[in-house]
């Protein structure tokens, strides 16, 4: 089973791409969070991952993007999935981005579902673990989707 967050943003596709992608960046919005990115920009193959915990203490969550379509004119639909690959998390995520309100607001949808390794006890935990990684994306999501609305307003 998957969480979803859904949202209307107070901004243009291209304005919510720009921050929901910015993978480097995604310790702002995950607590005790350093993300680590590969080079260049992101693509199919391209890989990231956040290292969560205090000091050294922690576990990396490494992902895999298997799926990246930005809006072709800055203002259509835009999505990108990723895979999760490391020795702690499984699971995915797709995120979808849909013009809304004459492109000048945005449909933002995450669909991610964690699932603890080994994967087959990891599962049995879905019904306590999904509301909670609902829960903790509502509030990524809200926090991305005020930095996309914020990031077009004068200073």
């Amino acid at each position: 089973m998957a969480a979803v967050v859904r949202r209307t943003v107070d901004a243009p596709v291209d304005r919510v791409w720009a921050t929901v992608t910015d993978f480097a960046g995604y310790g702002r919005w995950i607590p005790l969070t350093r993300m680590r990115t590969d080079p260049g920009e992101p693509r199919v193959g391209w890989q990231f991952g956040g290292f969560t915990g205090l000091g050294p203490v922690g576990f990396l969550d490494s992902m895999l993007v298997t799926v990246w379509e930005p809006p072709a004119d800055g203002v259509s639909r835009a999505t990108f999935s990723v895979r999760k690959t490391g020795y702690v998390l499984a699971g995915w995520a797709d995120v979808v981005l849909e013009p809304r309100d004459a492109g000048t607001r945005t449909q933002l949808t995450w669909t991610e579902e964690i699932v603890p390794r080994p994967v087959a006890v990891g599962r049995l935990l879905a019904a306590v673990a999904d509301p909670l990684t609902e829960r903790l994306f509502g509030r990524a999501v809200d926090a991305m989707a005020a930095e996309a609305a914020q990031a077009g307003r004068p200073a």
